[in-house]
């Protein structure tokens, strides 16, 4: 009718359901529907709050159809203590981090240092340090200088998995982390904590570099203790193989990268993370690639 005005949140809000199929004949359409909605979370900006958690439930039980089964308000992204946005421009563009870091570390950074659903303050400083601290040196360390000994000890294949009856403390302590490391991981994720998920799996990461410092495979390999050195490396090799399933959703580029240097084919395969994350799941023999650094260091000035 003229002179009728259209809540425009009413038209945007519906969007969450037609893009899922719904209010289309299609069975493929209707299926989708089916399958994605009600959804477990919808996820919203802090200032959003009263259009999705009055008016949008309101239109959906009103129609008939379930709402979503729970709400998640986020925070906003900080620069020195302010809200970002094009007018004051304080505003850092996704574009131009990526190009600089890679879309791994930059998914790495928002969801490690900033504790989702708070405010976060962000800066290219802190970026840098997580990427420097957390990527270049723990991760992509770790895993170059263990895939350069296993070239250079045994000829790029991983030794045989060790007889658990002549374990050190050190080696049982890092199956230890290991085998708890999935429902540490998952309770997090089920929380919606992804950085508290992300230093589950750092606590791997960290200690195998700790392992690796402790047990020195350089001074076993002059000493001709090979027994012990295949044990040190495969153990680390099992803690890398691990830690790149519970990286995988945040860096998913880099841990199909780790798997495939460690010749166990493509991540996206694992259909039960459960089974794959028991200790021991990686075979004698499987060829270990050297390859590039995964994070090179950033040494220019920010």
């Amino acid at each position: 009718a003229e002179g009728h005005v259209t809540y425009v949140w009413i038209d945007a809000l519906l969007n969450y359901i037609t893009a899922l199929g719904y209010g289309s004949d299609d069975p493929a359409d209707i299926e989708r529907f089916e399958r994605y909605w009600p959804a477990d979370y919808n996820f919203v900006g802090k200032d959003i709050i009263r259009f999705h958690c009055v008016i949008w439930p309101a239109m959906l039980m009103a129609a008939g159809i379930e709402p979503p089964k729970s709400v998640f308000a986020h925070g906003f992204l900080l620069t020195k203590g302010e809200k970002m946005s094009k007018s004051k421009g304080n505003a850092q563009t996704p574009a131009s981090l990526v190009e600089r870091f890679g879309v791994d570390a930059y998914r790495y950074y928002f969801l490690r240092d900033v504790s989702f659903g708070h405010d976060g303050s962000i800066s290219m400083e802190s970026m840098v340090q997580r990427y420097n601290g957390d990527l270049a040196n723990d991760w992509g360390n770790l895993c170059s200088r263990l895939f350069n000994m296993t070239e250079k000890y045994f000829d790029g294949f991983a030794p045989a998995a060790p007889d658990l009856s002549r374990e050190t403390d050190e080696d049982a302590t890092m199956r230890a982390i290991a085998g708890k490391l999935p429902e540490t991981y998952e309770d997090h994720m089920s929380r919606l904590d992804y950085s508290a998920a992300l230093e589950s799996a750092w606590e791997l990461i960290k200690y195998a570099n700790r392992y690796i410092e402790n047990s020195a495979p350089w001074t076993l390999a002059k000493e001709g203790d090979t027994e012990r050195l295949a044990a040190v490396l495969y153990n680390a090799l099992e803690a890398v193989r691990i830690s790149a399933l519970f990286t995988a959703p945040v860096m998913p580029a880099t841990s199909a990268e780790v798997w495939r240097r460690l010749g166990l084919g493509d991540i996206t395969a694992v259909d039960d993370i459960l089974q794959a994350a028991e200790w021991g799941g990686l075979s004698e023999g499987s060829p270990v690639t050297k390859g590039e650094s995964l994070f090179p260091r950033i040494y220019d000035e920010v």
